[in-house]
């Protein structure tokens, strides 16, 4: 009577759990390093429109040009910078200085990615830019 047996032997099955794990390490390694960069750049546009927001309402309440673009320097000025974002600018672009008008803050930094996947061919860095658009209120209206 010979005896086979119909499962796979123990070498076997250790060897396929070897390679089960290398196949999913493939796939999820290069998943996870870039769901790490997706999660840099959404905060670093979420950063943008912040101070964006902030300079152009601080930029609103000034009574001329010279103060709003003061008050856009003193937002830049109280910004600390981290080694994942560099080169911020903040500008106002354009400013229509009524009663009425409206003055537009344009806001732009590079965001460094803490891990580059080089299959999804996207750079070490990510120029992220927004602005934001306000009515000025530091100008009375006339009488």
């Amino acid at each position: 009577m010979s005896r086979f047996r119909t499962g796979k032997s123990k070498k076997y099955a250790k060897g396929q759990s070897i390679i089960e794990v290398m196949v999913g390490g493939l796939i999820l390694i290069p998943l996870l390093l870039a769901i790490i960069d997706v999660s840099v750049v959404a905060i670093g546009g979420e950063l943008v429109n912040r101070l964006s927001k902030e300079a152009a309402r601080a930029a609103a309440n000034c009574s001329n040009k010279t103060l709003a673009d003061a008050a856009v320097v003193d937002i830049k000025n109280t910004f600390q910078p981290s080694s994942t974002f560099k080169n911020l600018n903040i500008a106002i672009t354009d400013y229509v200085g009524t009663a009425d008008g409206q003055l537009t803050v344009v806001c732009d930094v590079t965001v460094v990615l803490p891990v580059s996947v080089p299959l999804l061919k996207v750079g070490p860095t990510i120029p992220v830019k927004t602005q934001f658009t306000e009515a000025i209120v530091g100008i009375a209206p006339p009488r």
